[in-house]
């Protein structure tokens, strides 16, 4: 950590403004330090002009995600006035260390990872004991990160450098939360973890996700449950689809597999095959219901052959996701792969990745068109004078598109039958068939 200013004489007003950057996990990081800054008597400003506290929590997964954050960092710094405070939080603080105060002598405070919750008292008076969260999501919806860390060791993968193995958090805990959130007006609970399906595992303790999701779903109030980032290698395809028919879990599945070749998905170090994938699909989708299933593909891993990544788009030709994030592989220091030395050229690595991306977005466009005329729920996330936004459980926040809902009164929050009128790209336009409550 490092504080220059802290102790001068520069007058500023106790507000703060935050630039969240990365994923949600980052995310409920960002909202625990807001709320000790909250604690400790600060406020939220709107306008980042106006806030004497300017912050910006960072990603560091992939070379991509570090440039977005050194490129706001110094926009940010650029365009603050002197009596603002700028400080950096996050896991580019924790990959780079001390190389980011040489780097960026405009930022005054850095804080990693672990060190996150500890900006109030960089700020402000020491905040003691727990602070809960400011929710930066709409207050309808909102994270449940259930464990820190990851020990599946990929071999393309920094998480376990930057944020250590893999710990669980308690059950209570977890249930606490969950109450607490509910109580606020949480209807939507997102769960998520860098592998959610390993939740437990590092305990002893022999709970599982399966019960904890049980329990979760007795608690009045909340009316979806989403599951995100399940490690394929970890799914019981039986009982998590037991659980989706018999609790709020909705029936929206988060499950990265990044690739199906075989002799690519052994040198990631994934821990599962094709065959072990189409399994495991084929059930999920015999099972339930409007199964909705996001992705993560990911394309010029080293040694990925024309062969391999034909089995890719074929793979996907024939499943269909319905949503898929598409990534080129970059060699990341400090990992095995970067290591590696039969590298895919990166004009065919592009070839692919638009290739993919191409397919993808055909594929979602015609699933999206067969719901025309159908009827589903939609959780309405704003309402403006222009418009009313919401998604229906296929859409999870910020990465599956939208529902456009012609305007029915319905007010953030709400809940309500809708019937699909037509779709465009990755959102649905809906008008009301029936009253949102």
């Amino acid at each position: 950590m490092k504080n220059t200013r802290k102790a001068d004489s520069i007058a500023r007003p106790a507000t703060y403004h935050f630039y969240n950057l990365g994923c949600p996990k980052n995310l409920v990081d960002a909202e625990r330090a807001a709320a000790r800054l909250e604690a400790a008597g600060w406020s939220e400003a709107a306008d980042p002009a106006g806030a004497g506290l300017l912050v910006v929590t960072t990603c560091a997964f992939i070379e991509a995600a570090e440039e977005e954050s050194v490129e706001q960092i110094l926009e940010i710094a650029a365009a603050r006035e002197d009596w603002q405070l700028l400080a950096v939080l996050g896991c580019l603080v924790t990959r780079e260390g001390a190389r980011l105060e040489d780097l960026m002598p405009e930022v005054d405070i850095f804080l990693d990872v672990e060190s996150m919750g500890g900006l109030a008292d960089a700020v402000a008076v020491p905040v003691p004991g727990e602070a809960g969260r400011k929710l930066f999501t709409p207050p309808h919806s909102a994270y449940l990160k259930i464990s820190e860390g990851c020990s599946n060791r990929g071999s393309y993968c920094t998480i376990p450098s930057i944020r250590g193995d893999l710990a669980s958090r308690q059950r209570e805990g977890l249930l606490e939360e969950s109450s607490r959130l509910a109580r606020s007006g949480v209807r939507e609970l997102i769960v998520i973890a860098q592998d959610t399906t390993a939740w437990s595992t590092d305990t002893g303790s022999g709970e599982d996700l399966h019960a904890l999701l049980e329990e979760i779903s007795d608690i009045g109030g909340i009316d979806w449950i989403r599951l995100m980032y399940l490690h394929p290698a970890r799914i019981d395809a039986k009982r998590l689809s037991g659980i989706i028919r018999s609790t709020k879990v909705i029936p929206y599945l988060d499950i990265p597999i990044q690739h199906v070749s075989d002799q690519v998905l052994s040198r990631m170090g994934r821990g599962y095959t094709e065959r072990e994938l189409r399994r495991m699909f084929d059930t999920l989708r015999s099972s339930v219901e409007g199964l909705v299933i996001r992705t993560t593909l990911m394309t010029g891993f080293p040694g990925e052959s024309a062969e391999d990544f034909a089995r890719l788009t074929g793979f996907l030709e024939e499943y269909m996701f319905d949503h898929a994030g598409i990534f080129r592989w970059s060699p990341e220091r400090g990992t095995p792969a970067s290591r590696l030395d039969d590298r895919v050229p990166d004009e065919v690595v592009s070839e692919r990745l638009e290739e993919l991306s191409s397919l993808q977005f055909d594929i979602s466009a015609d699933i999206l068109a067969e719901m025309e005329g159908k009827e589903i729920d939609v959780l309405v996330d704003t309402r403006t004078e222009a418009a009313v936004s919401g998604r229906w459980y296929g859409q999870a926040p910020e990465i599956d598109g939208m529902t456009w809902l012609a305007d029915s009164g319905a007010l953030p929050g709400m809940i309500g039958r809708a019937v699909v009128e037509r779709s465009e790209a990755y959102d649905l336009f809906a008008r009301p068939a029936g009253d949102f409550i």
